[in-house]
């Protein structure tokens, strides 16, 4: 079945379809990420794809400059995210078996549990879409703590920006630049923001990926991903809600440029 809503169109596998993917993703050993909720915050841990049946998933997780999260337990709700081709394949599962170096927070196995559905999502949906010209998006933002550290509470805990661009795997805000003590990266944020004046705000989870200083204009820009939105139903929606949204601005956009156009002229010149 094929979501028909917008050009990003999410198409989701079943039955054979899903297993004939994920055991191309086994055969390619694709690398993929593993997220996961303990004690209320993120965790985050990269994973290789190995091999497949028709009820379980085999994956490893793999050390990435820090130490492999020992919250992981069985019947643990897990979300799991790779990429395919030119699509961001995303599912959820429930972890039923774990080798005892994962339990020590080392490098091991994880056996899952085969997914209902998966979820394609196309590439395109991931590249940043500018918030458009004539549009002012407030995003309110606010400290989580740390996902690949313990770090200590910045002075301020609870922040306002602008809204730069838009993916379905993250966004950019700007915000002012005496604020920059506030921010590490790895930080955890709570994110609210209207993307339309109409619609109802979108509230999510991200973690600081890039920071920014632009001190001729006195500003900072935050480079945040998006966590946890293949992990549930409620996620999932929220994904949906980006993915029509970034399509949404790109019209936008497209429609804004093509009127900046010289009479007489068009894109296809």
């Amino acid at each position: 079945m094929t979501v028909e809503t917008t050009t990003n169109q999410i198409e989701y596998l079943e039955g054979s379809g899903l297993v004939n993917l994920i055991s191309l993703a086994s055969f390619h050993q694709k690398t993929g990420v593993m997220t996961f909720l303990a004690s209320g915050r993120w965790q985050a841990v990269r994973v290789n794809i190995l091999k497949c049946t028709d009820q379980t998933i085999i994956i490893e997780t793999l050390p990435n400059g820090q130490a492999i999260s020992q919250n992981i337990r069985i019947n643990q709700p897990v979300g799991i995210c790779f990429r395919m081709d030119f699509s961001k394949c995303v599912f959820e599962s429930t972890v039923v078996g774990l080798d005892s170096s994962v339990l020590e927070g080392q490098s091991g196995k994880v056996l899952l549990e085969m997914p209902h559905r998966i979820e394609k999502i196309p590439r395109r949906a991931y590249q940043r879409q500018p918030v458009p010209k004539d549009m002012s998006v407030k995003v309110l933002f606010w400290h989580r703590g740390f996902l690949e550290k313990v770090g200590t509470v910045p002075t301020d805990c609870y922040w306002q920006g602008q809204l730069r661009d838009l993916s379905a795997g993250g966004l950019r805000i700007v915000a002012g630049l005496e604020k920059r003590d506030c921010f590490s990266i790895g930080q955890v944020f709570g994110i609210q923001f209207t993307p339309m004046c109409y619609q109802k705000p979108i509230l999510a989870e991200g973690q600081l990926r890039h920071l920014q200083e632009d001190k001729e204009n006195h500003t900072l820009c935050l480079g945040v991903e998006f966590l946890g939105l293949e992990i549930s139903v409620e996620g999932r929606a929220v994904l949906q809600r980006l993915l029509e949204t970034v399509e949404e601005y790109r019209r936008l956009n497209e429609e804004s440029e093509s009127a900046a156009l010289p009479s007489g002229q068009s894109d296809s010149i």
